[in-house]
């Protein structure tokens, strides 16, 4: 029983994860613009490049969630694997997946999606909640747990995606 409410719980966080990358989305499109496929995919102009915030998971042992970003990449799969690993939060990729693109004009065009494991169980604790909430004198334990969550997962999100886009574009200038 315990395992089905945690399992209930990482998937609302989840969920709540992909609403707050919005705020990282945002900046993107101001840049650049967001693509016809929706969701949060936007086009680096400087590249012309498509990135994206794909749908935060729960992790396979069911501790935290799985941040997936994606990006268009060139070389060999191990190169964008080693890049990536030397990259920030390189120790906290879970999986690297490589992919065509699903849009059926860019067939040949290769994508890598990579997810980042976020601890959300062990920064989420009643404790951690009640002391965010005292600190920032917040009445509500929801508003709380998404200022924890704010305060976590925009600034290792933000750097992985500048990562990303400053690797493919360095690619593109080879």
């Amino acid at each position: 029983m315990a395992q089905t409410q945690t399992q209930i719980d990482l998937d609302r966080l989840a969920d709540e994860m992909n609403v707050i990358l919005t705020d990282i989305f945002g900046r993107y499109v101001a840049q650049g613009s967001p693509t016809k496929l929706g969701g949060l995919r936007f086009l680096d102009v400087q590249s012309s490049k498509t990135f994206a915030f794909e749908k935060t998971e729960v992790s396979e042992d069911k501790t935290g969630n799985l941040l997936v970003l994606s990006a268009p990449y060139r070389g060999t799969e191990e190169d964008i694997r080693k890049a990536l690993t030397k990259g920030p939060y390189g120790k906290e990729i879970r999986r690297v997946t490589v992919r065509g693109s699903a849009d059926a004009g860019k067939a040949d065009k290769r994508f890598v999606e990579v997810a980042y494991y976020m601890p959300t169980a062990s920064w989420l604790t009643d404790e951690a909640i009640m002391d965010f909430a005292k600190k920032h004198k917040m009445t509500s334990s929801r508003d709380a747990l998404t200022g924890i969550l704010k305060e976590k997962v925009l600034p290792p999100a933000s750097e992985v995606m500048e990562y990303l886009i400053s690797e493919i574009r360095a690619t593109l200038d080879h």
